[in-house]
């Protein structure tokens, strides 16, 4: 380990749908989170590691910030709070191309008033600025929330101003020993993100048709026996409602297939080897506010 090496957490915070997900993983060049168009796509933290010689980040990229309507979404927001609190350096992460609008002013309350670390302001998005000439006054707008003490303007999308951006956090971190090997990038077990890739499919296949009421549950996960290099999945996607159910199903189970198939492709990827995934569709009525139920999915 190199003289005067730095470690530390880096919190990425905003409210939903910024990108913070996908700018964590453009950092690190691999997916440790779940992407999708749906608000509120991450509901658990994940830590994403990034390495170099002379400094390890330890990025966690928190739920978005929102008015809680159910108990999930009050936990969400407490573990982003926690998060953000907790955190050598708070990173707000906006939507350059956005106004400001009232979950941005919660994000920037909370680190005004509960955050003592330094903070800085990140506006993702920068490549869908249009014109150009929108950049400044919208980097003013946002500035003036907090005590921000730099501001990076970023693109995940395409990469731009992102080494400058962790070169500045390595600088900031305080000295220290690393929190995680070399060799690991993420927190996160191979079966919560199994369940975490079947949810971004469910997601993207079914956006906007079944909003928040998604949970899954990986039910077995196991080599398959008499057939090789096979692993058998089992996984049960829960939803609030039984019209829900027949959404994600569609006719004649062709979406259930469509979301079984883009799953398998990135499943494989991660256990390297064949995946049969066997997925089945349970309704659970108003599970999101029901504690009993955010426990045994692992929300409490």
């Amino acid at each position: 380990m190199a003289k005067g090496f730095r470690s530390g957490f880096v919190a990425l915070v905003g409210r939903p749908n910024v990108g913070k997900s996908t700018l964590l993983n453009a950092i690190l060049g691999t997916k440790v989170a779940i992407t999708s168009g749906m608000p509120q796509t991450t509901r658990h933290r994940v830590l994403g590691v990034a390495h170099s010689p002379q400094a390890q980040i330890v990025f966690v990229d928190t739920p978005g910030f929102h008015l809680a309507e159910t108990c999930l979404g009050e936990w969400m927001l407490d573990s982003a709070k926690t998060e953000g609190s907790e955190a050598d350096i708070a990173v707000m992460v906006v939507d350059a191309s956005l106004k400001p609008n009232e979950e941005d002013r919660l994000v920037a309350d909370f680190l005004r008033q509960e955050v003592q670390a330094p903070k800085l302001l990140v506006l993702n998005k920068v490549d869908k600025v249009k014109p150009k000439e929108l950049l400044l006054p919208r980097i003013e707008a946002y500035r003036q929330l907090a005590d921000f003490q730099e501001v990076f303007p970023v693109s995940a999308k395409d990469g731009s101003n992102l080494k400058e951006l962790v070169a500045r956090l390595r600088q900031m971190l305080p000295e220290g020993t690393p929190y995680f090997p070399e060799d690991q990038v993420s927190d996160q077990d191979q079966e919560r993100l199994a369940e975490e890739i079947i949810r971004e499919k469910v997601l993207r296949c079914t956006y906007r048709e079944v909003p928040h009421a998604v949970a899954i549950q990986l039910e077995e996960c196991r080599p398959a026996h008499n057939k090789g290099n096979l692993q058998y999945l089992r996984a049960v996607i829960y939803v609030e409602r039984e019209g829900q159910k027949h959404i994600i199903l569609g006719r004649k189970g062709e979406k259930l297939r469509d979301i079984g198939a883009a799953a398998r492709q990135e499943l494989e990827d991660l256990f390297g080897q064949k995946v049969y995934l066997d997925l089945w569709i349970k309704t659970k009525e108003n599970w999101r506010d029901r504690p009993d139920w955010l426990r045994a999915l692992g929300y409490e």
